[in-house]
């Protein structure tokens, strides 16, 4: 019952910081992002400390909230996590995806499964958007496709050590169906 508890808790963290997003350029919620990566990261038996940092990986970079805030409500070690999720948005498009990458590469494996578990929800998203949007997808975002390929192609390589498992193929297979057809 207690992880039920502490999922409910940063569901419901997460929900309040991110109430007011969206995905990009649709109206659908962002927690619909969240829970796809949680889902994900269930379906690799990932344990509670790294469930609750999936629920919470964007809250960092994208809604203000504090590392310590993380800390103080949910543990030192999803607050690590989280860290490890978080990009400087300050610094331009590729320098900070290449910095990101870089150090995910050093990580242990429930830090790079829950990349990998956004990864492969955001690389969802844009296929299934192609289908609707073609080549329209691509001015929402803001790096150029080839700059988006690039990035795509640096998390491929920085989570190479998690081959052999399901999540890691479905991330392969999402790319070549985004970027090679």
């Amino acid at each position: 019952m207690e992880l039920l508890d502490n999922l409910n808790k940063a569901f419901a963290f997460a929900c309040e910081r991110h109430s007011k997003q969206y995905r990009k350029a649709t109206t659908i919620p962002y927690i619909v992002h969240i829970y796809e990566v949680y889902q994900y990261l269930r379906e690799e038996g990932v344990d509670e400390e790294g469930l609750i940092a999936g629920i919470l990986h964007d809250v960092v970079e994208d809604t203000g909230t504090s590392l310590e805030e993380i800390r103080e409500k949910f543990g030192e070690g999803v607050a690590s996590l989280v860290d490890n999720e978080s990009e400087d948005k300050s610094l331009p498009y590729i320098v900070r995806k290449k910095l990101h990458m870089d150090a995910l590469k050093e990580c242990g494996e429930k830090a790079k499964l829950i990349n990998c578990a956004d990864k492969l929800s955001n690389l969802r998203s844009i296929y299934l958007d192609i289908k609707y949007f073609k080549d329209d997808v691509w001015k929402k975002f803001n790096g150029t496709k080839d700059e988006i390929k690039h990035y795509y192609t640096m998390a491929i390589d920085a989570l190479s050590s998690l081959e052999g498992h399901e999540i890691y193929s479905e991330l392969k297979r999402y790319f070549k169906l985004v970027f090679e057809n």
